[in-house]
């Protein structure tokens, strides 16, 4: 009997063992069942991305954590995935980032605190942070997918790539308000208010800072098939006492026939309402090169091949090309151009139209072979009215300009702006 006993305890503890073994098996098969089966959906997704924050991801990991976020961006609620530890994870602020900018219509995942994170040594488990979850999430995104149809439904869709960027452009100065409240809580107390920096804010609640303008930028200009990137860095701005500071800045880079342009709409958005319509304040950061924005913007190395950042390059810096046109300058392209002041006939002539039509500005651009501070001199001292006067002998009465009509001249662009006053 002892023995039966102990023959059906090492019976018992075989099958036991034997059972536990299976466990890990099936565990085992489940597990890799699970990876084969993560690693294909990841598969399918990268076949879809074409951004080039994801285009200049370097590794297959880095790229299968950017599909990763994908995935996870488009649930209904925060979830958790892993990503690989170590220099994936070290660049992992990059890469969301790169998705941010790569997707502006993903508007829902935080500013300030993007994710959390538990740091398992090999993997790092993510949980990205929502602002709204669930039917609210859901709501706000039919808002902006009715928001944007109808913006783009009064696009010319069979425009120029030009066309079309002049149409976004003038739609966020006419319908996007800058966001003094949240700027001033933003410096005060580190905190976003709600939001401006992100496609709802600018074109639901259409207000915005300049975040939100260049993601809104971006995000039209791809629904109308204009190529358009975000940039980030810094802008350097007049203080109230003098003082030039130093503030992070958003704005965009846009492909037009081949040549790549900075686009800044947020300072084309000029807050004074006296000037919302003068062409010199709506388009000045319209379509610059490297060069141009420079003078007063400076690129983050971790975007933008220009000069002077490819000389100080971050990781992975050379996927927008440098901007060096000035073919599609809004000014260059819609100004008349004064190429000696002895010969000003086509000056005198836009002049006279613009006051048949009752414009209330006038620009033109100064040729640049010539020396712009000589020639605005000779038109402040009297070129100037006498063009006035030829125009005045033109017109009828009704049309009439007042001799003193302001001048305003912007060396920087090579441009000439009147602010035309009437007689009566």
């Amino acid at each position: 009997m002892k023995k039966l006993i102990v023959f059906t305890a090492a019976a018992l503890l075989l099958l036991s063992v034997f059972g536990g073994c299976s466990k890990l098996v099936e565990d085992y098969k489940a597990d890799q069942s699970y990876k084969a089966s993560r690693s294909q959906m990841l598969d399918e997704h990268k076949s879809k991305f074409q951004g080039r924050g994801y285009t200049s991801l370097k590794t297959a990991e880095e790229q299968d954590a950017y599909a990763s976020i994908d995935i996870a961006a488009n649930e209904d609620v925060s979830v958790t995935f892993d990503i690989p530890g170590g220099k994936v994870f070290e660049n992992f602020n990059d890469i969301l980032e790169f998705y941010k900018n790569d997707h502006p219509e993903v508007f829902w995942i935080k500013d300030d605190v993007a994710y959390t994170y538990i740091d398992r040594g090999a993997t790092v488990s993510i949980e990205l942070a929502f602002k709204t979850r669930g039917d609210e999430l859901e709501l706000q995104k039919a808002k902006l997918d009715k928001a944007v149809k109808d913006i783009i439904s009064k696009a010319p869709v069979k425009g120029t790539e030009y066309e079309k960027e002049l149409y976004i452009n003038d739609w966020l100065v006419d319908n996007c308000e800058y966001d003094e409240d949240a700027v001033a809580i933003h410096k005060e107390k580190k905190r976003i208010l709600a939001n401006e920096q992100d496609v709802y804010g600018a074109l639901v609640e259409r207000k915005a800072v300049c975040e939100g303008y260049a993601r809104a930028f971006q995000l039209l200009c791809t629904r109308l098939n204009v190529d358009c990137t975000i940039i980030e860095g810094y802008a350097h701005e007049n203080t109230d006492d003098g003082r030039i500071a130093r503030t992070a800045h958003a704005w965009n880079c846009v492909q037009l026939d081949g040549a790549w342009y900075h686009v800044d709409t947020t300072w084309n958005d000029n807050v004074d309402e006296a000037f919302k319509n003068v062409a010199s304040r709506r388009y000045y950061y319209l379509n610059l090169t490297a060069r141009e924005i420079e003078r007063d913007h400076a690129i983050s190395p971790l975007y933008g091949d220009t000069e002077s950042s490819a000389q100080k390059s971050d990781y992975r810096n050379h996927f927008i090309p440098l901007c060096n046109t000035r073919h599609y300058n809004y000014f260059r392209m819609n100004c008349p151009t004064l190429t000696s002041i002895d010969k000003s006939s086509a000056i005198v002539n836009a002049l006279t139209d613009a006051a048949k039509k009752k414009m209330t500005y006038f620009d033109f651009v100064v040729d640049p072979e010539l020396d712009f501070n000589e020639i605005k001199t000779k038109i402040s001292e009297g070129e100037g009215f006498k063009w006035i006067q030829e125009s005045n002998k033109r017109n009828d009465k009704n049309h009439q300009l007042n001799k003193k009509c302001s001048l305003y001249a912007f060396e920087e662009r090579g441009l000439i702006t009147f602010l035309l006053y009437y007689e009566g």
